[in-house]
C-alpha cells in the first residue's frame, strides 16, 4: 500500500505450503481483516478504507476464491473495520480503527449484532483463544491519536482479553 493509503496499489496474495504465490484479489488500499465461515466454504475479507467487508466462495482443496459480495458496510461514524475473526456460530468480529471498540456482525444481515466498548480509540485487531477458544484478544495502537485523544484513551496501545461465551474458529498451523 502507498504510505498515504489512497492508491490502489495493493494486493492480498496466498502462499501455499509447495512455495506457490497467487494474487487473490488487487487493487486494495489497506489489505486487512481475513476470516471464514465455520465450514470453510465463505472467506471474508477487509480493505479498510472501504469500509466493508467482502465475502468470497472459498474453495479449501485450491485455496481459490470467487464471487465476490458486500456482506457488511460498517458506517463511517462507528470506525473503520481493521482486523477481523469469526465464531463457530459465524458472526464476523471485527475490530473497530478509531472507533473504540470490537464489533460483532451477522454476515447474512449485514447487521450489528454486538459491541465492547474499549479505553482505547484505536483498535486494530481481534481472534480468539484461551483453553475453550472464549477468550477474545484484541490489541489496539497508539499512532495518529491527538494529545487530546491520548488524555482519553489511557490504555490505548494495549493488548485486552475479553471473556465470552461464544466459542471462536480454530486456527490452523501452516503447511500442516
Amino acid at each position: 500500500m502507498d504510505d498515504v493509503e489512497i492508491k490502489a496499489s495493493g494486493s492480498l496474495y496466498s502462499f501455499a505450503p509447495d512455495g506457490t504465490l497467487k494474487t487473490l484479489i488487487s487493487g486494495t488500499r489497506v489489505s486487512n481483516g481475513l476470516a471464514w465461515s465455520p465450514d470453510y466454504r465463505t472467506f471474508y475479507f477487509i480493505d479498510t478504507p472501504t469500509g466493508v467487508v467482502m465475502a468470497y466462495d472459498y474453495d479449501l482443496a485450491t485455496g481459490e476464491i470467487a464471487n465476490p459480495r458486500l456482506v457488511v458496510s460498517v458506517p463511517p461514524e462507528l470506525g473503520w473495520p481493521d482486523g477481523m475473526t469469526s465464531d463457530i456460530e459465524g458472526m464476523l468480529w471485527v475490530a473497530l480503527w478509531g472507533g473504540a471498540k470490537p464489533t460483532r456482525w451477522n454476515p447474512a444481515t449485514g447487521q450489528l449484532v454486538a459491541e465492547i466498548p474499549l479505553p482505547a480509540f484505536n483498535v486494530s485487531s481481534c481472534t480468539f483463544g484461551g483453553p475453550d477458544l472464549t477468550d477474545i484478544y484484541v490489541t489496539t495502537a497508539r499512532e495518529w491519536m491527538s494529545a487530546a485523544q491520548l488524555a482519553e484513551y489511557l490504555l490505548a496501545g494495549g493488548l485486552f482479553r475479553i471473556r465470552t461465551k461464544i466459542q471462536g474458529m480454530p486456527t490452523f498451523e501452516f503447511g500442516a
